[in-house]
C-alpha cells in the first residue's frame, strides 16, 4: 500500500493539456524505458538480457531521447516503477528517476510494479494475479479485478510476499497469471487450480515500462506526485544482501 508521506497531492491538470512522460521499469531483470504522451506511445525499449540495469539504463534513456530529438526538459514528468521486485534493480531505477526529476525540476510519479503488470489485463473479466519471483521460495503478488464501471483495476488484496502454496488457496475463480514468478511456478499453479489457471502470452508476461508510463500519466494528471526526498522503494521484506563478516 502507498505511504502517504511519500505522496504530494498537487492540483489536477486540465484534461486538454497534452502530457509527456518518461517511464522507467527496473524492478525485475527484464527492464525497459518508455516515452508516452497523452495520445500515443512515442518510443519504448524493452530488454531481457543478462546485462545489469546499471550497465544499460542510462544508455537506454539517452537512446530514446536522441531518437525523438528530445531532452529531459521536453518532458512533463518522470515515472518510476517502485516495486516490489529486485532490491538492486529498484534502487538503480529509483536513483536515476530521482536524479532526472531533481535536475530538470520535473514531477516524479511512482507506481506499483504489480499494478502496472496487472493493468494490461484490466478489460478481461477474470481475476488478475501478477506474480514476481521473490527468491527464498517466495513470490511478490497481489490480486486485482476489473472495476465494474470502468476499464480500470480494483485491488482485491494488499501486496504480499509469501510462498506460492499460500497464495493459491486465495484464488477460487478463473485467474490470469503473469510475471516471472508465474513462469517459475507454472506447474504448481496448474496442478492446484486446474482449469481456473490462465497464463499471459510471452509478449505480455513480464513488466513493461509502457504500462508503468500509462499508470504514471494518469497519476500525474490527477496531481498525485511523489516527494523525491521521502520516496522509498516498496520492498515488502528486508534485503537478501548481507554485510561481509569482519
Amino acid at each position: 500500500m502507498k505511504n502517504k508521506s511519500q505522496q504530494n497531492q498537487s492540483k489536477p491538470l486540465t484534461e486538454d493539456k497534452p502530457l509527456r512522460v518518461l517511464a522507467i521499469e527496473t524492478a525485475t531483470y527484464c527492464g525497459g524505458v518508455a516515452i508516452l504522451d497523452s495520445q500515443k506511445l512515442l518510443a519504448s525499449l524493452h530488454l531481457n538480457t543478462t546485462k545489469t540495469h546499471s550497465e544499460r539504463l542510462m544508455a537506454s534513456i539517452h537512446t530514446l531521447l536522441n531518437e525523438l530529438s528530445f531532452t529531459v526538459a521536453d518532458l512533463d514528468g518522470i515515472v518510476i516503477s517502485r516495486g516490489p521486485g529486485s532490491f538492486t534493480g529498484i534502487r538503480i531505477g529509483m536513483s536515476v528517476a530521482k536524479g532526472l526529476a531533481f535536475a530538470a525540476k520535473k514531477p516524479l510519479v511512482a507506481v506499483s510494479t504489480l499494478e502496472a503488470l496487472a493493468s494490461r489485463f484490466a478489460p478481461h473479466g477474470f481475476l488478475i494475479c501478477p506474480v514476481i519471483d521473490a527468491r527464498r521460495q517466495e513470490v511478490f503478488a497481489a490480486l486485482y479485478e476489473k472495476d465494474p464501471y470502468s476499464f480500470c483495476l480494483r485491488s482485491k488484496s494488499d501486496e504480499m510476499v509469501l510462498p506460492i502454496e499460500r497464495l493459491l488457496p486465495k484464488i477460487n475463480s478463473p485467474a490470469i497469471f503473469s510475471g516471472d514468478g508465474s513462469l517459475k511456478y507454472q506447474s504448481i499453479i496448474r496442478e492446484t487450480l486446474g482449469s481456473n489457471a490462465h497464463f499471459a502470452p510471452p509478449t505480455r508476461m513480464l513488466p513493461s515500462a509502457e504500462d508503468v508510463a500509462l499508470l504514471g500519466l494518469e497519476s500525474l494528471r490527477q496531481g498525485n506526485v511523489a516527494d523525491p526526498s521521502l520516496l522509498e522503494p516498496t520492498y515488502l521484506r528486508k534485503s537478501d544482501a548481507k554485510r561481509p563478516r569482519p
